[in-house]
């Protein structure tokens, strides 16, 4: 990182606010210090700053430059990404360094954590979402026991459909142990099975309701379920439809 580009960096940081106020309009030095709730001194300060690094215009007032604007939505967007990362660290604390995610997953994410009253509070969480659910696709790493008879009466009602990926000896166990539910399931034509040949960590789901589509992870620990996140944001849904897309590509079909 060259000095110049760390100075910019520390620039708006400490000046974001003014950059923000700045983003309404035009604003004379005055508006400024009502705006931000600072002196003229500080205002003088950070006008120059910021105009040193092209991010505002002096002229009559104070305006916000394109680059400004860029700079803004950027940091504004890390920061954000910040804290979601941050606000998830629990969860994602049982995955290892590598493991496949990302951060648009996180952000403006409703996050389920177990409690001692209620340690199942991330599934139900989930299920609740499956029982409106048109349609399912998937990966999941283990098999929920809750999961089957859910999806099976949801399957023989005619109400949803289901693809799923799954780690092979996830998928072992749901047909060695649940025979008849995936018997009865795969007979209406709604339930495709594959087993996978890339895995994940966590269970990846989109979950199809009438009006909206949304992405869940749910993270598993030693000691149970560490979280559910789930997002129904277009950038979030894109980034589970292609790690899905790309997992079911590669899978193998059921009984092949």
């Amino acid at each position: 990182m060259t000095d110049s580009l760390a100075d910019a960096i520390e620039v708006l940081v400490r000046r974001a606010d003014v950059l923000r106020a700045l983003s309404d309009g035009h604003r004379t030095k005055r508006e400024l210090v009502d705006d931000v709730s600072v002196s003229r001194s500080t205002v003088d300060r950070a006008v120059r700053a910021l105009e040193s690094h092209g991010f505002v215009d002096r002229n009559d007032g104070v305006t916000l430059t394109l680059r400004g604007r860029l700079a803004l939505d950027t940091y504004e967007e890390f920061v954000d990404t910040i804290d979601a990362v941050g606000d998830a660290g629990d969860v994602l604390e049982p995955l290892s360094p590598d493991a496949t995610f990302d951060t648009r997953l996180l952000r403006d994410a409703t996050i389920v954590r177990p409690d001692p009253v209620s340690p199942q509070r991330p599934y139900v969480s989930y299920q609740r979402l499956v029982e409106d659910a048109e349609a399912v696709r998937g990966f999941a790493p283990v098999v929920l026991e809750e999961n089957v008879p859910m999806f099976r009466d949801r399957m023989l009602e005619d109400r949803m459909d289901a693809d799923l990926t799954l780690a092979p000896n996830a998928l072992e166990e749901l047909v060695s142990e649940h025979a008849d539910a995936v018997e009865a399931s795969l007979d209406t034509g709604r339930l495709t099975l594959r087993s996978a040949t890339e895995t994940l960590e966590y269970a990846l789901m989109l979950v199809e309701q009438p009006e909206r589509t949304v992405a869940c992870a749910l993270v598993y620990a030693d000691n149970g379920i560490a979280g559910a996140i789930c997002n129904d944001s277009p950038d979030a849904v894109r980034w589970t439809e292609g790690v899905y897309e790309r997992l079911r590509a590669e899978a193998r079909p059921l009984h092949e």
